[in-house]
């Protein structure tokens, strides 16, 4: 498999894993909030938090972009790649903190 095929495996792979992720998410607050045992700022922070993560995604992918296409001017592919990455890994990062900080909810000590 060439470079590109492998880095449009990886970012397959990668939003994949954050439509799952995703998805745990979301499960788990509505459990949380079904059985009563969700924080009480649960229901604001669902709807607050993704304007301020999507804006920086966003901003993410968009200098990611530049940067490879600066890097490598006649490969479009490249740019849109590293765009996807960094849109990925931004929202993954808080995807991930969601669910830890949800999960520890779910099992208090």
């Amino acid at each position: 498999m060439n470079r590109i095929g492998l880095d449009a495996a990886q970012a397959a792979a990668a939003l994949s894993m954050l439509c799952a992720e995703a998805g745990v998410v979301m499960a788990l607050r509505l459990w949380l909030l079904a059985c009563g045992t969700a924080p009480p700022r649960e229901q604001r922070r669902m709807f607050e938090e993704k304007p301020a993560a999507f804006r920086r995604a966003a901003f993410d992918s968009w200098v990611a972009a530049n940067e490879a296409a600066w890097r490598r001017p006649f490969d479009p592919l490249a740019a849109a790649l590293a765009g996807t990455a960094a849109w990925t890994t931004a929202l993954t990062r808080r995807t991930s903190s969601n669910r830890r900080r949800l999960v520890r909810g779910l099992f208090p000590d």
